[in-house]
């Protein structure tokens, strides 16, 4: 089992006016919505959230908002969001990035 350290970029926010039509998990295309028959509430797995929004627009009570975690690497100018991803991602791996390592010339 590998640790996941990305934070997902985005964050499904449920109001309680929320009346389990289950819409939103009919018309999502990722399956970030589904319904917890145990809990009785509809839940969202936020890291397959791609800010569409498709299940904001299709809500009829208006329940649903999607915002950007404040968790999320912020731009810089030298590391973007996407190479800080890629960094992670190969860093789970355990394996070693062999890139850029060395010189094919001999060193005096």
């Amino acid at each position: 089992m590998s640790l996941n350290y990305l934070y997902p970029a985005f964050e499904v926010l449920r109001h309680p006016r929320c009346t389990k039509c289950r819409l939103c998990e009919k018309e999502c295309s990722n399956k970030v919505h589904h319904y917890d028959a145990t809990l009785k509430v509809m839940v969202a797995d936020d890291e397959k959230c791609v800010n569409c929004h498709r299940c904001v627009s299709i809500c009829p009570v208006k329940a649903l908002k999607i915002a950007r975690t404040n968790c999320t690497y912020r731009d810089d100018d030298n590391w973007t969001n996407q190479t800080i991803k890629e960094i992670y991602k190969q860093a789970e791996s355990g394996g070693i990035l062999l890139s850029s390592m060395g010189s094919p010339k001999r060193m005096p």
